[in-house]
């Protein structure tokens, strides 16, 4: 009966703990519309393999970050992403929706700015605003007139596997394979902080979790928080940082990328400048050749009319000698 009644106090105890936690979290989000950028902290950047990374955090409390997006346009199907290293979620901004995507671009700058005015204290040195625009890879992208603006958001991946809490309108609990692309979704992001690389730096941010708008209701009723009575000497995973190096070495892919697109181009380049510099020689040198024989022509057609002139100058001397030899004879 003891032991009963223990377990009962337990289990009312951890229903507690669970409840306060799940408060806490929902303290902890921001509607995009409400956030201050004023209220957003940063860390100094600290070594984390081969990278840097300095932790965002929101408000006096130092609380984890967390912003829920406004309803959004699924553009993905997440069972694509399954044996993707860097899985994701693309979603289109409808219209009367862009305050998610004016909070990112404030986000952006803001990220920006924060980074040049702590550059002496973070790197050793002042760095300008240019260099640091430059490096900074912006969570949005340009979009054309008439259209709807998209955002690629990471989600969380753990052993292969894609770690992201999804809901239906009536709360249940369903797998991420049911969003599709068309589906309408509202997300909660984890702001998790600046993530420094060598030749660049970004927001690292993922979706934890994602509301879902079915037109049916699902079958099933999956249990989405963790259930299973352990054992005490189980571990706990640790996942504090869930995709890091699988970010680091997709952003490692793309530099290397980009710098043989970059040698390429300055191969091409190369190439072009050395035949307009061939052409130029091979003309200047036809050039040369054209000047030689004219020069040459000019010399024999000079020396010609001075040989017919000495020639001219020599009958005209003999005419005159002969003209004296006659009249001595007569």
């Amino acid at each position: 009966m003891e032991s009963k009644e223990h377990t009962h106090k337990l289990n009312a105890l951890f229903s507690i703990i669970k409840y306060l936690l799940k408060c806490k979290m929902a303290n902890n989000i921001v509607k995009c519309d409400d956030v201050k950028i004023g209220n957003i902290n940063y860390t100094k950047p600290e070594k984390n393999g081969q990278s840097y990374f300095s932790s965002i955090s929101y408000g006096d409390s130092l609380n984890p970050f967390y912003i829920q997006t406004p309803k959004l346009i699924c553009k993905t199907n997440i069972s694509d992403m399954k044996n993707k290293k860097i899985p994701y979620l693309d979603v289109e901004v409808p219209p009367g929706k862009m305050n998610i995507y004016d909070f990112l671009l404030s986000l952006d700058d803001n990220n920006i700015k924060t980074t040049v005015q702590k550059s002496a204290d973070w790197f050793g040195k002042e760095i300008p605003l240019q260099a640091i625009d430059d490096m900074y890879r912006r969570t949005t992208k340009p979009f054309k007139k008439n259209t709807s603006p998209q955002i690629r958001l990471r989600l969380p991946m753990i052993k292969n596997e894609i770690k992201c809490g999804v809901y239906n309108q009536n709360r249940v609990f369903v797998g991420t394979d049911e969003v599709k692309e068309g589906s309408e979704v509202v997300l909660i992001l984890h702001i998790r902080g600046l993530k420094v690389l060598k030749t660049s730096y970004y927001c690292d941010c993922y979706v934890t979790q994602i509301k879902l708008f079915q037109e049916k209701e699902s079958k099933f009723n999956i249990i989405k928080d963790y259930s299973i009575l352990d054992d005490e000497d189980d571990e706990e995973e640790n996942m504090d940082d869930i995709f890091s190096e699988e970010v680091y070495k997709s952003f490692e892919d793309d530099k290397k990328e980009e710098d043989e697109k970059k040698k390429l181009e300055e191969a091409e380049k190369k190439k072009l400048e050395e035949e307009v510099k061939k052409k130029k020689l091979e003309e200047e040198a036809a050039e040369k050749k054209r000047l030689e024989e004219e020069a040459a022509e000019k010399k024999r057609l000079e020396e010609e009319a001075a040989e017919k002139k000495r020639i001219s100058e020599m009958i005209e001397a003999k005419k005159k000698e002969l003209l004296e030899l006659e009249g001595l004879i007569q």
